[in-house]
Protein backbone atom coordinates (compact mmCIF):
# COMPACT_ATOMS: atom_id res chain seq x y z
CA UNK A 1 0.00 0.00 0.00
CA UNK A 2 1.38 3.43 -1.41
CA UNK A 3 0.04 5.03 2.26
CA UNK A 4 1.88 2.90 4.33
CA UNK A 5 4.87 3.62 2.36
CA UNK A 6 4.56 6.71 2.21
CA UNK A 7 4.45 6.78 6.05
CA UNK A 8 7.01 4.50 6.40
CA UNK A 9 9.29 7.04 4.41
CA UNK A 10 8.68 9.94 6.87
CA UNK A 11 9.02 7.79 9.57
CA UNK A 12 11.91 10.85 10.94
CA UNK A 13 10.70 13.62 9.12
CA UNK A 14 7.49 13.52 10.70
CA UNK A 15 8.38 12.86 14.09
CA UNK A 16 11.18 15.02 13.47
CA UNK A 17 8.40 18.11 12.43
CA UNK A 18 5.87 17.55 14.95
CA UNK A 19 8.38 17.69 18.00
CA UNK A 20 10.02 20.72 16.92
CA UNK A 21 6.63 22.61 16.12
CA UNK A 22 4.54 21.54 18.69
CA UNK A 23 7.40 21.72 21.38
CA UNK A 24 8.46 25.02 20.18
CA UNK A 25 5.37 27.04 20.48
CA UNK A 26 4.65 24.87 23.90
CA UNK A 27 8.02 25.58 24.78
CA UNK A 28 7.47 29.71 24.14
CA UNK A 29 3.84 29.51 25.80
CA UNK A 30 5.11 27.84 29.41
CA UNK A 31 8.08 30.66 29.11
CA UNK A 32 5.30 33.63 28.98
CA UNK A 33 3.63 31.80 31.83
CA UNK A 34 6.70 32.18 33.85
CA UNK A 35 7.51 35.89 32.64
CA UNK A 36 4.26 37.47 32.67
CA UNK A 37 2.61 36.17 35.71
CA UNK A 38 0.46 38.73 37.28
CA UNK A 39 -2.58 40.08 34.93
CA UNK A 40 -0.67 43.43 35.51
CA UNK A 41 2.71 42.49 33.68
CA UNK A 42 0.33 40.47 30.33
CA UNK A 43 -1.69 44.27 30.20
CA UNK A 44 1.42 46.35 29.98
CA UNK A 45 2.25 43.63 26.84
CA UNK A 46 -1.18 43.83 25.13
CA UNK A 47 -0.61 47.63 25.20
CA UNK A 48 2.57 46.91 23.08
CA UNK A 49 0.88 44.45 21.04
CA UNK A 50 -1.75 46.87 20.25
CA UNK A 51 0.55 48.67 17.68
CA UNK A 52 0.62 48.42 14.17
CA UNK A 53 3.44 47.05 13.77
CA UNK A 54 2.93 44.14 16.24
CA UNK A 55 -0.54 43.42 14.61
CA UNK A 56 1.58 43.22 11.32
CA UNK A 57 3.95 40.68 12.52
CA UNK A 58 2.02 38.57 15.45
CA UNK A 59 -1.66 38.63 14.53
CA UNK A 60 -4.86 40.83 14.73
CA UNK A 61 -4.76 41.22 18.40
CA UNK A 62 -8.18 39.79 19.99
CA UNK A 63 -8.69 39.90 23.83
CA UNK A 64 -6.39 42.91 24.45
CA UNK A 65 -8.79 44.56 26.62
CA UNK A 66 -8.60 41.42 29.08
CA UNK A 67 -4.89 39.67 27.86
CA UNK A 68 -4.99 36.66 29.44
CA UNK A 69 -2.02 33.90 28.96
CA UNK A 70 -3.93 31.93 26.08
CA UNK A 71 -5.16 35.17 24.34
CA UNK A 72 -1.26 36.08 24.36
CA UNK A 73 -0.43 32.62 22.90
CA UNK A 74 -3.17 33.14 20.15
CA UNK A 75 -2.07 36.63 19.36
CA UNK A 76 1.48 36.30 19.45
CA UNK A 77 2.77 32.16 18.95
CA UNK A 78 -0.27 31.01 16.86
CA UNK A 79 0.95 32.77 13.63
CA UNK A 80 4.28 31.34 13.86
CA UNK A 81 3.26 27.85 14.80
CA UNK A 82 0.91 28.06 11.27
CA UNK A 83 3.35 29.52 8.98
CA UNK A 84 6.27 26.26 10.43
CA UNK A 85 3.13 23.89 9.75
CA UNK A 86 2.54 25.16 6.13
CA UNK A 87 6.06 25.21 5.36
CA UNK A 88 5.95 21.47 6.78
CA UNK A 89 3.52 20.37 4.74
CA UNK A 90 4.85 22.00 1.03
CA UNK A 91 8.08 20.31 2.16
CA UNK A 92 6.36 17.03 2.58
CA UNK A 93 3.94 16.88 0.27
CA UNK A 94 6.71 17.85 -2.63
CA UNK A 95 9.02 15.42 -1.78
CA UNK A 96 6.41 12.35 -2.20
CA UNK A 97 4.42 13.97 -5.53
CA UNK A 98 7.35 15.85 -7.58
CA UNK A 99 10.30 14.42 -6.34
CA UNK A 100 9.20 10.88 -6.70
CA UNK A 101 8.60 11.70 -10.29
CA UNK A 102 11.64 13.60 -11.17
CA UNK A 103 13.49 10.99 -9.40
CA UNK A 104 11.52 8.34 -12.17
CA UNK A 105 10.85 6.36 -9.10
CA UNK A 106 6.78 7.17 -9.63
CA UNK A 107 6.87 5.76 -13.06
CA UNK A 108 8.28 2.64 -12.13
CA UNK A 109 5.72 2.26 -9.15
CA UNK A 110 2.99 3.00 -12.04
CA UNK A 111 4.10 0.34 -14.29
CA UNK A 112 2.70 -2.58 -11.63
CA UNK A 113 -0.81 -2.44 -10.84
CA UNK A 114 -1.48 0.82 -9.25
CA UNK A 115 -4.07 3.58 -10.17
CA UNK A 116 -3.26 7.10 -11.46
CA UNK A 117 -4.76 8.59 -8.62
CA UNK A 118 -2.58 6.05 -5.83
CA UNK A 119 0.59 8.20 -5.50
CA UNK A 120 -1.14 11.19 -4.96
CA UNK A 121 -3.39 9.84 -2.38
CA UNK A 122 -0.52 8.48 -0.73
CA UNK A 123 1.51 11.47 -0.55
CA UNK A 124 -1.61 13.76 0.81
CA UNK A 125 -2.37 10.91 3.17
CA UNK A 126 1.76 11.32 4.59
CA UNK A 127 1.27 15.13 5.13
CA UNK A 128 -2.07 15.35 6.35
CA UNK A 129 -0.82 12.46 9.36
CA UNK A 130 2.27 14.75 9.86
CA UNK A 131 -0.68 17.98 10.45
CA UNK A 132 -3.35 15.90 12.33
CA UNK A 133 -0.20 14.91 14.65
CA UNK A 134 1.42 18.47 15.06
CA UNK A 135 -2.32 19.23 16.42
CA UNK A 136 -3.00 16.17 19.00
CA UNK A 137 0.90 17.45 20.52
CA UNK A 138 -0.02 20.93 20.68
CA UNK A 139 -3.17 20.12 22.12
CA UNK A 140 -1.62 18.28 24.70
CA UNK A 141 1.14 20.80 25.18
CA UNK A 142 -1.05 23.89 25.87
CA UNK A 143 -3.49 21.79 28.16
CA UNK A 144 -0.39 20.77 30.02
CA UNK A 145 0.81 24.07 30.41
CA UNK A 146 -2.72 25.05 32.07
CA UNK A 147 -4.60 26.99 29.28
CA UNK A 148 -8.10 26.28 29.08
CA UNK A 149 -9.56 23.43 27.28
CA UNK A 150 -11.34 25.35 24.37
CA UNK A 151 -9.32 27.72 23.39
CA UNK A 152 -6.31 25.09 23.27
CA UNK A 153 -8.71 22.96 20.58
CA UNK A 154 -9.63 26.11 18.88
CA UNK A 155 -6.13 26.99 18.24
CA UNK A 156 -5.02 23.49 17.33
CA UNK A 157 -8.02 22.95 14.93
CA UNK A 158 -6.97 26.58 13.26
CA UNK A 159 -3.15 25.05 12.95
CA UNK A 160 -4.21 21.96 11.28
CA UNK A 161 -6.36 23.61 8.91
CA UNK A 162 -3.86 25.74 7.50
CA UNK A 163 -1.76 22.94 7.11
CA UNK A 164 -4.14 21.01 4.85
CA UNK A 165 -5.05 24.23 3.14
CA UNK A 166 -1.05 24.58 1.96
CA UNK A 167 -0.76 20.39 1.61
CA UNK A 168 -3.83 21.09 -0.99
CA UNK A 169 -1.91 23.96 -2.01
CA UNK A 170 1.31 22.00 -2.55
CA UNK A 171 -0.35 19.07 -4.60
CA UNK A 172 -1.38 21.43 -6.93
CA UNK A 173 1.58 23.08 -7.54
CA UNK A 174 3.68 19.52 -7.98
CA UNK A 175 0.86 19.00 -11.14
CA UNK A 176 2.18 22.55 -12.50
CA UNK A 177 5.38 22.23 -12.54
CA UNK A 178 7.91 19.36 -13.49
CA UNK A 179 10.29 19.90 -10.98
CA UNK A 180 10.31 19.78 -7.26
CA UNK A 181 12.38 22.60 -6.90
CA UNK A 182 9.95 24.98 -8.74
CA UNK A 183 6.94 23.36 -7.01
CA UNK A 184 8.48 24.39 -3.38
CA UNK A 185 9.29 27.44 -4.17
CA UNK A 186 5.85 28.01 -5.38
CA UNK A 187 4.51 26.52 -2.17
CA UNK A 188 6.80 28.85 0.02
CA UNK A 189 6.03 31.68 -2.06
CA UNK A 190 2.17 31.21 -1.36
CA UNK A 191 2.84 30.68 2.33
CA UNK A 192 5.01 34.51 2.51
CA UNK A 193 1.91 35.61 0.28
CA UNK A 194 -0.74 34.35 2.88
CA UNK A 195 1.53 35.87 5.76
CA UNK A 196 1.49 39.53 4.26
CA UNK A 197 -1.82 39.19 2.69
CA UNK A 198 -2.86 38.65 6.68
CA UNK A 199 -1.06 41.22 8.03
CA UNK A 200 -1.48 44.33 5.97
CA UNK A 201 -5.05 43.50 6.36
CA UNK A 202 -5.26 43.38 10.18
CA UNK A 203 -3.29 46.92 9.99
CA UNK A 204 -5.94 48.38 7.72
CA UNK A 205 -8.86 47.14 9.65
CA UNK A 206 -7.84 45.76 13.35
CA UNK A 207 -9.49 43.51 15.04
CA UNK A 208 -12.33 42.69 12.03
CA UNK A 209 -9.73 42.19 9.31
CA UNK A 210 -10.09 43.75 5.99
CA UNK A 211 -10.49 41.84 2.89
CA UNK A 212 -6.83 41.07 2.45
CA UNK A 213 -7.65 39.19 5.55
CA UNK A 214 -10.19 37.14 4.56
CA UNK A 215 -8.21 35.63 1.29
CA UNK A 216 -5.35 34.43 3.43
CA UNK A 217 -5.37 30.73 4.87
CA UNK A 218 -3.72 32.38 8.13
CA UNK A 219 -5.82 34.76 8.44
CA UNK A 220 -8.72 32.13 8.55
CA UNK A 221 -7.05 30.67 11.15
CA UNK A 222 -6.17 33.07 13.00
CA UNK A 223 -10.37 34.81 13.06
CA UNK A 224 -11.40 31.92 15.25
CA UNK A 225 -10.16 34.21 18.17
CA UNK A 226 -8.83 30.93 20.60
CA UNK A 227 -9.27 31.71 24.33
CA UNK A 228 -11.19 34.85 23.66
CA UNK A 229 -14.77 33.83 21.42
CA UNK A 230 -13.97 30.49 20.25
CA UNK A 231 -15.42 30.83 16.85
CA UNK A 232 -15.21 27.70 15.01
CA UNK A 233 -17.16 28.88 11.46
CA UNK A 234 -13.70 30.66 10.20
CA UNK A 235 -12.34 26.77 9.86
CA UNK A 236 -15.02 26.09 7.31
CA UNK A 237 -13.73 28.04 4.50
CA UNK A 238 -10.12 26.77 5.18
CA UNK A 239 -12.09 23.02 4.88
CA UNK A 240 -13.49 23.75 1.76
CA UNK A 241 -10.77 25.48 0.65
CA UNK A 242 -8.55 22.65 0.84
CA UNK A 243 -11.00 20.50 -0.27
CA UNK A 244 -11.67 22.28 -3.36
CA UNK A 245 -8.04 22.86 -3.95
CA UNK A 246 -7.40 19.30 -3.53
CA UNK A 247 -9.97 18.19 -6.34
CA UNK A 248 -8.71 20.47 -8.77
CA UNK A 249 -4.99 18.77 -7.82
CA UNK A 250 -6.92 15.35 -8.83
CA UNK A 251 -8.17 16.67 -12.19
CA UNK A 252 -5.08 18.01 -12.59
CA UNK A 253 -3.12 14.10 -12.97
CA UNK A 254 -5.76 13.44 -15.76
CA UNK A 255 -4.52 16.36 -17.58
CA UNK A 256 -0.50 15.40 -18.06
CA UNK A 257 2.09 12.57 -18.49
CA UNK A 258 4.00 11.16 -15.37
CA UNK A 259 7.35 13.33 -15.08
CA UNK A 260 5.56 16.29 -16.86
CA UNK A 261 3.82 19.47 -15.89
CA UNK A 262 0.72 21.43 -17.22
CA UNK A 263 3.02 24.24 -17.68
CA UNK A 264 4.84 24.13 -20.72
CA UNK A 265 8.47 24.47 -20.13
CA UNK A 266 10.01 27.98 -21.24
CA UNK A 267 11.83 27.82 -24.19
CA UNK A 268 15.49 27.94 -24.52
CA UNK A 269 18.24 28.86 -26.62
CA UNK A 270 19.83 26.08 -28.68
CA UNK A 271 22.91 27.05 -26.73
CA UNK A 272 23.16 27.77 -23.16
CA UNK A 273 24.06 31.22 -21.92
CA UNK A 274 27.52 31.80 -21.21
CA UNK A 275 26.43 32.68 -17.72
CA UNK A 276 25.48 28.87 -17.35
CA UNK A 277 29.09 27.13 -18.16
CA UNK A 278 29.57 26.71 -14.73
CA UNK A 279 28.65 24.73 -11.88
CA UNK A 280 28.33 27.60 -9.70
CA UNK A 281 26.28 29.78 -12.27
CA UNK A 282 23.62 26.89 -12.86
CA UNK A 283 23.40 26.36 -9.24
CA UNK A 284 22.28 29.98 -8.81
CA UNK A 285 19.85 29.62 -11.57
CA UNK A 286 18.25 26.79 -10.13
CA UNK A 287 18.03 28.60 -6.56
CA UNK A 288 16.82 31.46 -7.98
CA UNK A 289 13.30 30.99 -7.08
CA UNK A 290 13.54 29.85 -3.19
CA UNK A 291 16.37 32.90 -3.21
CA UNK A 292 13.52 35.20 -3.72
CA UNK A 293 10.79 33.76 -1.99
CA UNK A 294 12.67 33.63 1.56
CA UNK A 295 14.47 36.55 0.58
CA UNK A 296 11.40 38.53 -0.33
CA UNK A 297 9.61 36.90 3.30
CA UNK A 298 12.31 38.17 5.76
CA UNK A 299 12.73 41.51 4.25
CA UNK A 300 9.19 41.92 4.38
CA UNK A 301 9.01 40.68 8.07
CA UNK A 302 12.02 43.17 9.12
CA UNK A 303 10.00 46.29 8.05
CA UNK A 304 7.37 46.18 10.74
CA UNK A 305 10.06 44.85 13.06
CA UNK A 306 12.26 47.78 12.93
CA UNK A 307 9.45 50.12 14.28
CA UNK A 308 8.66 48.79 17.22
CA UNK A 309 11.78 49.90 18.84
CA UNK A 310 9.89 53.06 20.56
CA UNK A 311 7.08 51.18 21.91
CA UNK A 312 9.53 48.32 23.41
CA UNK A 313 11.40 51.52 25.20
CA UNK A 314 7.90 53.09 26.48
CA UNK A 315 6.81 49.29 27.53
CA UNK A 316 9.74 48.67 29.66
CA UNK A 317 9.65 52.31 31.23
CA UNK A 318 6.26 50.53 32.68
CA UNK A 319 7.23 47.19 33.70
CA UNK A 320 11.16 47.21 33.99
CA UNK A 321 11.44 43.76 35.64
CA UNK A 322 10.99 42.43 31.87
CA UNK A 323 13.99 44.42 31.01
CA UNK A 324 15.83 40.92 31.88
CA UNK A 325 14.67 39.48 29.00
CA UNK A 326 16.41 41.19 26.53
CA UNK A 327 19.96 41.46 25.97
CA UNK A 328 21.61 44.65 27.39
CA UNK A 329 19.20 45.24 29.87
CA UNK A 330 16.40 48.85 30.11
CA UNK A 331 19.47 50.63 29.06
CA UNK A 332 19.14 49.49 26.02
CA UNK A 333 15.49 48.34 25.43
CA UNK A 334 15.32 49.00 22.12
CA UNK A 335 18.67 47.81 20.49
CA UNK A 336 18.04 44.56 22.87
CA UNK A 337 14.84 43.99 21.07
CA UNK A 338 16.04 44.36 17.84
CA UNK A 339 19.01 42.04 18.75
CA UNK A 340 15.93 39.23 19.40
CA UNK A 341 14.26 40.09 16.81
CA UNK A 342 17.12 39.82 14.39
CA UNK A 343 18.11 36.71 15.70
CA UNK A 344 14.44 35.44 14.42
CA UNK A 345 14.83 36.82 10.95
CA UNK A 346 18.42 35.58 10.55
CA UNK A 347 16.94 31.74 12.06
CA UNK A 348 14.88 31.88 8.50
CA UNK A 349 17.16 32.70 6.25
CA UNK A 350 18.99 29.44 8.08
CA UNK A 351 15.65 27.72 7.29
CA UNK A 352 16.43 28.85 3.46
CA UNK A 353 20.06 27.17 3.89
CA UNK A 354 18.47 23.87 5.22
CA UNK A 355 16.03 23.61 2.36
CA UNK A 356 18.47 24.29 -0.25
CA UNK A 357 21.08 21.28 1.00
CA UNK A 358 17.83 19.46 0.72
CA UNK A 359 17.06 20.09 -2.84
CA UNK A 360 20.75 19.25 -3.40
CA UNK A 361 20.17 15.96 -1.86
CA UNK A 362 17.27 15.82 -4.58
CA UNK A 363 19.48 16.31 -7.15
CA UNK A 364 21.47 13.18 -6.14
CA UNK A 365 18.55 11.45 -5.76
CA UNK A 366 17.34 12.22 -9.30
CA UNK A 367 20.42 10.98 -11.16
CA UNK A 368 21.11 14.50 -12.30
CA UNK A 369 24.26 14.73 -10.09
CA UNK A 370 25.54 11.74 -11.34
CA UNK A 371 25.64 12.68 -15.01
CA UNK A 372 27.20 15.87 -14.12
CA UNK A 373 30.03 14.19 -12.38
CA UNK A 374 30.75 11.71 -15.10
CA UNK A 375 31.68 14.94 -16.96
CA UNK A 376 35.16 16.35 -16.11
CA UNK A 377 33.49 17.77 -12.93
CA UNK A 378 35.01 17.00 -9.85
CA UNK A 379 32.81 15.80 -6.79
CA UNK A 380 34.51 18.78 -4.55
CA UNK A 381 33.87 21.37 -7.41
CA UNK A 382 30.23 19.82 -7.97
CA UNK A 383 29.38 20.17 -4.59
CA UNK A 384 31.47 23.79 -3.64
CA UNK A 385 29.38 25.23 -5.96
CA UNK A 386 26.36 24.71 -4.72
CA UNK A 387 27.23 25.27 -1.58
CA UNK A 388 28.62 28.33 -2.41
CA UNK A 389 25.34 29.65 -4.13
CA UNK A 390 23.81 28.59 -0.16
CA UNK A 391 26.65 30.23 1.55
CA UNK A 392 25.93 33.37 -0.57
CA UNK A 393 22.30 33.03 -0.68
CA UNK A 394 21.86 32.84 3.15
CA UNK A 395 24.19 35.35 4.26
CA UNK A 396 22.43 37.98 1.60
CA UNK A 397 18.91 37.37 3.12
CA UNK A 398 20.08 37.98 6.68
CA UNK A 399 21.98 41.57 5.55
CA UNK A 400 18.45 42.30 4.25
CA UNK A 401 16.68 41.60 7.21
CA UNK A 402 19.25 43.91 8.94
CA UNK A 403 18.45 46.38 5.98
CA UNK A 404 14.92 46.07 6.38
CA UNK A 405 14.67 46.79 10.34
CA UNK A 406 17.22 49.61 9.63
CA UNK A 407 14.97 51.57 7.39
CA UNK A 408 11.71 51.70 9.68
CA UNK A 409 13.87 51.64 12.76
CA UNK A 410 15.08 55.36 11.33
CA UNK A 411 11.78 56.85 10.53
CA UNK A 412 10.02 55.86 13.77
CA UNK A 413 12.94 56.54 15.90
CA UNK A 414 14.34 59.32 13.52
CA UNK A 415 17.83 58.18 14.24
CA UNK A 416 19.59 58.15 10.88
CA UNK A 417 22.44 56.05 12.59
CA UNK A 418 19.91 52.70 13.31
CA UNK A 419 20.20 51.77 9.81
CA UNK A 420 24.11 51.55 9.93
CA UNK A 421 24.07 49.62 12.75
CA UNK A 422 21.42 46.73 12.57
CA UNK A 423 23.10 46.41 8.99
CA UNK A 424 25.89 46.05 11.21
CA UNK A 425 24.46 43.53 13.61
CA UNK A 426 23.46 41.58 10.82
CA UNK A 427 26.58 41.46 9.31
CA UNK A 428 27.68 40.52 13.30
CA UNK A 429 25.34 37.24 12.34
CA UNK A 430 27.44 36.28 9.60
CA UNK A 431 29.60 33.51 11.26
CA UNK A 432 26.64 32.17 13.03
CA UNK A 433 24.64 31.96 9.76
CA UNK A 434 27.91 29.92 8.37
CA UNK A 435 27.93 27.81 11.05
CA UNK A 436 24.56 26.58 10.74
CA UNK A 437 25.34 26.14 6.97
CA UNK A 438 28.14 24.32 7.30
CA UNK A 439 26.55 22.11 9.59
CA UNK A 440 23.61 21.63 7.05
CA UNK A 441 26.41 20.49 4.33
CA UNK A 442 28.41 18.33 7.04
CA UNK A 443 25.17 16.27 7.15
CA UNK A 444 24.80 16.12 3.33
CA UNK A 445 28.11 15.23 2.62
CA UNK A 446 28.69 12.79 5.68
CA UNK A 447 25.05 11.06 6.74
CA UNK A 448 22.88 12.31 4.22
CA UNK A 449 19.54 10.59 5.35
CA UNK A 450 19.64 12.99 8.43
CA UNK A 451 18.80 15.80 6.72
CA UNK A 452 15.14 15.80 8.34
CA UNK A 453 16.73 16.54 11.56
CA UNK A 454 18.25 19.70 10.64
CA UNK A 455 14.46 20.65 10.95
CA UNK A 456 15.10 20.52 14.83
CA UNK A 457 18.28 21.64 15.54
CA UNK A 458 16.93 25.36 13.94
CA UNK A 459 13.84 25.39 16.28
CA UNK A 460 16.40 24.62 18.99
CA UNK A 461 18.66 27.22 17.16
CA UNK A 462 15.39 29.39 17.37
CA UNK A 463 14.53 28.65 20.92
CA UNK A 464 17.85 29.46 22.53
CA UNK A 465 18.37 32.26 20.44
CA UNK A 466 15.03 33.89 21.33
CA UNK A 467 14.79 33.20 24.91
CA UNK A 468 18.28 32.82 25.64
CA UNK A 469 18.28 35.51 28.83
CA UNK A 470 15.26 33.58 30.96
CA UNK A 471 16.40 29.89 30.07
CA UNK A 472 19.61 28.17 31.98
CA UNK A 473 23.00 29.08 30.39
CA UNK A 474 23.78 25.51 29.46
CA UNK A 475 20.44 25.09 27.27
CA UNK A 476 21.50 27.31 24.33
CA UNK A 477 25.58 25.43 24.30
CA UNK A 478 24.82 24.25 21.03
CA UNK A 479 23.76 27.14 19.29
CA UNK A 480 26.28 29.46 17.46
CA UNK A 481 24.06 32.33 18.57
CA UNK A 482 25.15 31.69 22.07
CA UNK A 483 28.35 32.98 21.48
CA UNK A 484 27.73 35.85 19.17
CA UNK A 485 27.57 39.28 20.57
CA UNK A 486 23.82 40.42 20.48
CA UNK A 487 24.67 43.91 18.56
CA UNK A 488 23.08 46.15 18.97
CA UNK A 489 22.47 46.15 22.57
CA UNK A 490 26.28 44.35 23.52
CA UNK A 491 29.62 45.24 22.79
CA UNK A 492 31.23 44.04 19.50
CA UNK A 493 33.39 41.56 20.29
CA UNK A 494 35.57 39.80 17.38
CA UNK A 495 37.33 36.85 18.96
CA UNK A 496 34.30 34.52 18.86
CA UNK A 497 33.15 35.38 15.82
CA UNK A 498 36.89 34.09 14.38
CA UNK A 499 36.01 31.04 16.28
CA UNK A 500 33.11 30.27 14.79
CA UNK A 501 34.10 30.97 11.41
CA UNK A 502 36.68 28.45 11.43
CA UNK A 503 34.21 26.12 12.55
CA UNK A 504 32.14 26.88 9.88
CA UNK A 505 35.02 26.16 7.44
CA UNK A 506 36.12 23.10 9.48
CA UNK A 507 32.06 22.20 8.72
CA UNK A 508 32.31 22.63 5.22
CA UNK A 509 35.52 20.58 4.65
CA UNK A 510 33.96 17.89 6.11
CA UNK A 511 31.11 18.11 4.12
CA UNK A 512 33.34 17.85 0.59
CA UNK A 513 36.09 14.90 2.00
CA UNK A 514 32.45 12.99 3.35
CA UNK A 515 31.17 14.03 -0.20
CA UNK A 516 34.21 12.55 -2.12
CA UNK A 517 34.30 9.43 -0.26
CA UNK A 518 30.69 7.98 -0.54
CA UNK A 519 28.62 6.59 -2.62
CA UNK A 520 26.36 8.71 -4.81
CA UNK A 521 23.07 7.79 -5.65
CA UNK A 522 19.15 7.49 -4.21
Amino acid sequence: MLAELAVRTDRVRIPVWTVAVAGLTVLIASSYSTIYPTAESRQARAELISSPAATALAGPGYGLDDYTLGAMVANEIAGMTMVAVAIMSVLLVTRHLRTEEETGRAELVRAGVVGRYAGITAGLISAALANVFVALLLVIGLLAVGLPPAGSLNMSAGVLVVGLVFTSLSALASQLTEHARAASGAGICAVVVAYLLRAVGDVQQGHSGSLLTWVSPIGWSQATRAYVDERWWPLLIGVVAAALTVVCAYAAIGRRDVGAGLLPPRGGRAEASPRLTGVTALAARQQRGQILAWGVGVFALSLPIGSLGRQISDFIEQDPDLAQLLPGGAAAAADGAFALYLVFLVVMAAMYAVGAVVSIRSEESSGRAEEALATPVSRARWLGGQLLVIAAAAVAIAVAAGVGMGITAAFTLSDAGALGRLIGAALNTVPAVLVIVGSCAAVYGLIPRALPALWAFVGYVLVAGMFGEVLPDWFGILSPFHYTPALPAESFSAAPLVVLLLLAAALFLAAVAGFRRRDVGP
